[in-house]
């Protein structure tokens, strides 16, 4: 039988508030070294975190920060403090991890040498405090999810992390996906797990904070398929349904809605006498699409309407982060 694999954590965030200690709290005890890497936090997050014993990383303003950075640099200070540790458990300050995770992750990996990567359901704290957080709540459940793909909180094999080359530091969002992409074609393997992992509380609470978020997810989205948007042809056909094929067709949705049909419809109204403006009436097709789809799956009626709404919605803040990854590229406009 192979040997136990001893596990550390890296815990990022900023400013996370009373929300890192309970997340710190539940990491103790459970993983050795435990390291936070902070990304400019002035709420005193640093200190609250050497004060509960554990080992800070502050990232300094030389670059953007971005989780993708900050687990970088906590695994780097993980390796210095042992640099045989085996498994290392990735989190984010605003969730707090499930107790009996951390064993059924370590049991699943020491099992499958053929797995790098395993992950687990999380929920949402506190779902009904706003549309967004019920947003979150959605989109987190597995009936949604990618089974091969995994968020930012995930257990992970050092070794198979360092074969290829960490997280992309430069990614705004969407940091994980671009691992998994490169992981599995380097032939690693991503497992969901049927068990609990985490809790997640999200602070979204205004339109303004969901449409920032969403600009960013369309940068990061451009970035991913800047870096991987070519067909490897060694992939088998389930990875490329899985991985490459729903992030560049996510990513031509994008322009699609966001951008094409709209600029058309008002472009050609004039010329049509109006008959262009009937192409809006697409996005009541692209919302009853994603409707039927989440009820086929389970969904009540109410989460399904609101989730699609999102999506539909969604397509616009979208298209100018995907707009903005590339004018920043050609040097139009300053990056970050």
């Amino acid at each position: 039988m192979a040997p136990v694999g001893r596990i550390a954590a890296v815990v990022v965030g900023r400013n996370e508030g009373p929300r890192l200690m309970r997340c710190l709290s539940s990491v103790l005890g459970r993983a050795q070294p435990i390291v936070f890497a902070d990304s400019g936090s002035n709420d005193g997050s640093a200190a609250l975190a050497q004060g509960m014993g554990v080992a800070v990383v502050e990232l300094d303003h030389s670059a953007p920060f971005t989780a993708g950075r900050g687990r970088n640099a906590g695994l780097a200070e993980v390796l210095r403090q042992d640099p045989d540790v085996v498994y290392v458990q990735f989190v984010d300050g605003d969730s707090e991890m499930v107790g009996s995770w951390f064993e059924h992750a370590r049991s699943a990996l020491d099992e499958r040498p053929e797995c790098a990567v395993v992950f687990g359901r999380y929920r949402e704290r506190y779902p009904q405090r706003s549309l967004y957080t019920r947003l979150y709540a959605i989109a987190g459940d597995p009936r949604l999810g990618d089974p091969n793909v995994c968020g930012g909180i995930a257990m992970m094999r050092v070794a198979v992390f360092r074969q290829i080359g960490g997280f992309n530091p430069t990614m705004l969002n969407l940091e994980d996906r671009e691992l998994c992409l490169r992981l599995h074609r380097a032939g690693g393997q991503v497992q969901r797990l049927d068990a609990e992992m985490a809790i997640h509380e999200a602070t979204i609470d205004g339109f303004g904070q969901w449409w920032s978020r969403r600009i960013r997810g369309g940068h990061a989205r451009a970035h991913q398929v800047a870096l991987h948007g070519h067909l490897p042809r060694r992939w088998n056909r389930d990875e490329l349904r899985s991985a490459w094929f729903w992030a560049v067709r996510e990513f031509w949705s994008g322009w699609l809605w966001g951008l094409v049909l709209p600029v058309l419809a008002l472009a050609l109204a004039s010329p049509t006498r109006g008959v262009s403006l009937s192409l809006f009436a697409g996005y009541a097709g692209l919302f009853s699409s994603i409707y039927r789809r989440l009820r086929g799956r389970g969904f009540s009626s109410a989460d399904a309407g609101v989730y699609a709404a999102s999506c539909v919605i969604g397509k616009f803040p979208q298209v100018v982060g995907q707009l903005r990854f590339y004018l920043e590229r050609a040097g139009v406009v300053r990056a970050g």
